[in-house]
């Protein structure tokens, strides 16, 4: 388990108990202020535990350029963590990405990581790492869209759709259907 996972797994857990409380608040001023305590610990942790060094952090410096933490937002969509609001920041960072320039290694990353995406399933994000590909297409990478559209189930196909629609407009062709 990476970084990510490990951090997920935690602020799961803090989550869960705030839940937990949250139904049992009623019943005393011991079950309130345990309610209480536990969305505080969930509350101060959250920055912590969202992305490593701080969820703020990694924004501030993302927005800058700094090549550190577009290397460290990559590898966070690659780790794909899953835990309360991370699907809209995926979707910031990938926003965020494609004012930057990366490397021919990091394009070559992000493309196998749409191509998954593309393929998993549906998710909050998806419209958003669709936005994304105009910045890291190839032809190959277009013709494994096509390929997917046409032959996957309709989850992936839809998705692929999504991604070839936003490739067609960057290149200012218009949309199919």
């Amino acid at each position: 388990m990476n970084v990510f996972e490990a951090n997920a797994a935690e602020l799961k857990k803090l989550r869960e108990r705030v839940e937990e409380m949250f139904r049992e608040r009623g019943k005393s001023p011991e079950h309130s202020a345990a309610w209480r305590e536990a969305a505080r610990a969930f509350r101060t942790s959250y920055d912590r535990l969202a992305f490593p060094g701080g969820l703020s952090k990694e924004f501030e410096l993302l927005r800058a350029g700094d090549v550190t933490a577009i290397e460290m937002a990559i590898r966070f969509l690659e780790a794909n963590p899953w835990f309360f609001r991370s699907g809209y920041y995926k979707a910031d960072i990938l926003k965020l990405l494609r004012k930057h320039s990366l490397s021919e290694e990091q394009c070559a990353r992000m493309r196998k990581l749409v191509l998954e995406r593309v393929r998993d399933r549906p998710v909050r994000e998806m419209r958003a790492y669709a936005r994304f590909a105009p910045k890291i297409s190839t032809p190959q990478f277009e013709a494994e869209i096509t390929v997917i559209a046409a032959n996957a189930d309709r989850h992936a196909a839809r998705h692929a759709q999504w991604v070839s629609d936003c490739l067609k407009s960057a290149r200012g062709t218009p949309r199919q259907g």
